[in-house]
């Protein structure tokens, strides 16, 4: 029998005596691997929202909050089945059958039984396996132990979460206070605006590294400059997540047209939450966005860009929509240049391990002691 050595990470706890993650984290294919089942499969992963579609029946459209719907996704390689019942409930499930690991749903629909798409053993809703065709003479074989795997799931809000580990952590221990410390958002009503799916060529750490600090912003982004007060952006950090404050800068006369409008009443700054290990929430005066990091090797990264906003339809509505999207892919994009260049940095034979900014990249050190916790656990 082989052992894997425990990874470590070398990581002191105080920032000011902290130097970074050592550059094989980034660059060693077997490391993706080890975070697969010791982050991702173990920590609360976003699937989707209830906005999402199912098809039709009679004519009408279906998403996942009506009764008797269902869509697929994946978590780090792991086929996962969502499905709402016809009572109503939303349940979650491995979406690998239990004959002969065929897929057991594709893509997304409305069923009232699911049937596996390989030879047709067929489950209720709520997971139980009542059809196996031309299983006679099977000896021993007991359809109650052989229903559909489930999974955790939990939602907020309109979000949708599964977990893979039984005795992890609740969704609501995770989010903390986040719930409290966004409430000047109106969450109520959101629809889909757009999605966009970008493949970036770095690790998927680089990636999450980048986002969690605004050191970068005064040389990278030039747009997002004008838009916030820099000097006063800071990061706060707590269990499992973090928070990034990015005060609005006031409207002045003569102003050309800003991004970020402050809404009356509402919010008056941007905020932008972080929660381990690969999930963004970037909520704006008008929007709320988020931004999910899923790893596809170990120097290709997708990320999975989601905008919704309260009204889509009227033609003032569509024009907001359009040109925040756009100058958020302004921003991605100059991410995505720093995201690849540091990934090509982090391969070479002159770099190993750097320093934390004290002021402005505590939250990637709170990143990276989490990586520690969660890899030498």
């Amino acid at each position: 029998m082989t052992t894997t050595k425990p990874l470590r990470l070398d990581m002191n706890e105080q920032i000011e005596c902290a130097f970074t993650l050592a550059s094989r984290f980034y660059t060693d294919p077997h490391i993706l691997e080890i975070e697969k089942g010791k982050i991702f499969r173990k920590t609360w992963q976003l699937v989707g929202t209830t906005m999402q579609p199912c098809g039709e029946t009679s004519g009408a459209k279906k998403t996942i909050a009506d009764p008797e719907t269902y869509f697929t996704a994946e978590v780090a390689g792991e086929p996962v089945l969502i499905i709402r019942d016809k009572q109503g409930t939303l349940r979650a499930f491995s979406n690998v059958c239990r004959h002969r690991a065929g897929p057991i749903a594709l893509g997304s629909g409305c069923k009232n039984v699911m049937r596996c798409q390989y030879h047709g053993w067929t489950y209720t809703l709520d997971g139980k396996l009542i059809g196996t065709p031309d299983v006679d003479g099977v000896e021993f074989f007991d359809r109650s132990t052989m229903g559909m795997v489930p999974l955790r799931l939990e939602t907020w809000g309109d979000l949708i979460f599964v977990n893979f580990d039984k005795g992890g952590e609740s969704l609501a221990t995770i989010l903390g206070e986040i719930p409290s410390q966004a409430r000047g958002f109106d969450f109520e009503n959101l629809r889909l605006a757009e999605r966009r799916d970008y493949v970036i060529d770095c690790n998927w750490k680089v990636y999450v590294d980048n986002y969690l600090e605004g050191y970068h912003i005064p040389i990278a982004h030039p747009g997002l400059m004008k838009e916030i007060d820099y000097a006063q952006y800071r990061t706060d950090t707590f269990r499992y997540y973090s928070q990034q404050f990015a005060p609005i800068r006031a409207r002045k006369p003569g102003d050309a047209e800003r991004a970020y409008a402050p809404a009356s009443g509402g919010l008056k700054e941007a905020l932008y939450f972080w929660i381990f290990p690969n999930l963004m929430l970037n909520i704006y005066p008008d929007n709320f966005s988020t931004n999910l990091i899923v790893p596809l090797s170990h120097d290709k990264t997708l990320t999975i860009f989601e905008w919704f906003f309260h009204d889509t339809e009227s033609p003032a509505a569509k024009d907001r929509i359009a040109k925040a999207v756009s100058f958020s892919d302004e921003v991605q994009q100059e991410d995505i240049l720093l995201c690849t260049n540091v990934q090509k940095g982090l391969n070479s034979s002159t770099y190993d391990r750097g320093r934390y900014s004290v002021k402005r990249e505590n939250g990637v050190h709170h990143f990276h002691m989490l990586l520690r916790e969660f890899l030498e656990g």
